[in-house]
């Protein structure tokens, strides 16, 4: 069969020809223009796909750099901090031995006492350390001052109603808070309704984990730690989501929480990086003064704590043989010196006190009020302040005796102290190094997907050139014989 072969189909077939050389040619341009091998997905699915992957990658190593960032300028100023903190529990050391030697006196006590106080005002000002507008020290409630220059009882605070609760009753907290650190009291509302028939769960750590599911509130509930809630009805039912928040202060002059501060800085990897001022600069501390007149023997007594909060006894006191403790709560121990039921001695206590700690009074007959040497001994740390407010006293006491044996009572306490914020100084620089290993993990990471990113996408140059003026010859080429096939008639073929 003869095919004719006419002005249509040569217009096409050079159309088409020219066409696609002008495509694989715009296609050289445009990888020579970006240097790079894919620029949309159709050029390379399955490299598209390891690009994607390897952007990915690179976006959440990038993340993780600036969290640890974030964590090392903190942890530095956390570090430096600490460092001035332990330059001046050692000044306030070097104090308490100096006076309580032989040659202190009124007027050396007056000078120290002037120093002291400047040096408790450079430790709350150390203590409450800012990093912009977040204090490093205070645990999650970075926006609370962590640190306060008088001593609190324990406290219960009011309740705070979240500000899209739909119930518009009254709830009420109250109670003796128990505990021995700041903790935050959540209840939840899971299903509405009313005070009997809603469900709700409590949490005790600010609302990081929860209890089971519970029922009924028109009795007051108890939170824990001594801390209680009530509900009462207004016109409005409870709904679910509904919040109720209750704190729980202890004693002493820490106002921050003891809950860390986390950040991502790799898969599956958090990382704590705040110290807290409960775990550094809070713990034991046992301070004494006679309240009775029954002090009519020399006698050091010694108290030791049972099981259970509450239940200090004293295993030591030959010269008192009627001494008992009358009252005992978290905070304070009453003693009775001979037997009368009348207090002589009271105990100011703050921190974790556990099972066989003790504390050691020194008395001197004949004292009638004011402070006496107590010292203390236990598995937990030293409270910074007041151990610095403890010397303070000691140095205003008028008795030169007993303004000696106070102030000595203070020095084991304040080494103690030093080392103890030392300890926390070299677990913040242990931290740093642990952020300055995994920053250059990831560098190295980085650089490798790099690499592999680009062999994936960039391109080869000189190749690329190469091809491109092939691609630019064979374009001419088409376009000259498109111009002389355009020519020709078929009185080509008639000679």
């Amino acid at each position: 069969m003869i095919h004719r072969i006419t002005e249509t189909i040569k217009f096409n077939m050079l159309t088409n020809n020219m066409f696609a050389i002008q495509n694989e040619y715009g296609q050289l341009m445009e990888k020579l223009s970006t240097q790079k091998m894919i620029n949309r997905p159709s050029d390379d699915p399955i490299g598209t796909n390891d690009i994607l992957d390897y952007r990915t990658a690179r976006a959440s190593i990038e993340q993780y750099q600036t969290n640890i960032t974030d964590a090392d300028i903190w942890l530095k100023l956390t570090s430096t901090n600490l460092a001035s903190l332990r330059n001046t529990m050692d000044a306030a050391k070097n104090i308490a031995i100096s006076e309580s030697g032989a040659g202190a006196s009124p007027e050396t006590r007056q000078s120290s006492l002037a120093t002291l106080t400047a040096l408790i005002d450079e430790a709350l000002s150390l203590m409450n350390a800012k990093n912009g507008d977040n204090y490093i020290f205070s645990g999650s409630a970075i926006d609370v001052q962590p640190f306060s220059s008088t001593y609190a009882a324990s406290s219960v605070s009011n309740v705070a109603a979240a500000t899209t609760n739909s119930f518009n009753g009254t709830v009420s907290s109250g109670g003796i808070y128990a505990a021995t650190e700041n903790k935050s009291y959540v209840v939840k509302i899971v299903s509405g309704g009313t005070l009997a028939a809603a469900t709700y769960q409590i949490s005790s750590d600010g609302g990081q984990t929860w209890g089971g599911v519970l029922t009924n509130l028109s009795a007051p509930l108890a939170l824990g730690d001594g801390i209680t809630i009530g509900f009462t009805a207004g016109t409005v039912d409870l709904a679910a989501h509904d919040l109720f928040t209750v704190n729980g202060a202890a004693a002493g002059y820490y106002n921050g929480n003891n809950d860390q501060l986390n950040a991502v800085i790799g898969k599956s990897n958090d990382f704590s990086y705040n110290i807290t001022g409960a775990e550094a600069f809070t713990g034991q501390f046992a301070s004494a003064e006679v309240t009775g007149p029954d002090i009519n023997a020399d006698d050091t007594i010694l108290l030791t704590r049972g099981a259970t909060a509450g239940s200090w006894a004293i295993t030591s006191h030959p010269n008192y043989p009627a001494m008992t403790i009358t009252s005992q709560t978290l905070e304070t121990l009453t003693i009775d010196a001979d037997g009368d039921t009348n207090p002589d001695i009271t105990v100011n206590l703050t921190g974790a006190w556990n099972q066989n700690d003790t504390i050691e009074l020194s008395l001197t007959a004949g004292i009638t009020s004011g402070g006496i040497p107590a010292t203390f001994s236990g598995s937990g740390s030293v409270d910074l302040l007041a151990t610095l407010n403890a010397l303070k006293a000691a140095l205003q006491e008028p008795d030169q005796n007993r303004a000696e044996q106070l102030i000595a009572a203070q020095v084991e306490n304040l080494i103690t102290a030093a080392t103890q914020v030392l300890q926390y100084e070299t677990q913040a620089g242990a931290r740093i190094n642990t952020l300055t290993v995994t920053s250059s993990n990831h560098d190295s990471l980085n650089l490798q997907i790099t690499n592999m990113l680009a062999d994936i996408e960039n391109a080869d140059l000189t190749k690329l050139i190469t091809s491109f003026q092939m691609k630019q010859i064979a374009m001419q080429a088409s376009y000259s014989m498109a111009s002389k096939i355009g020519e020709m008639t078929i009185m080509d073929y008639i000679r």
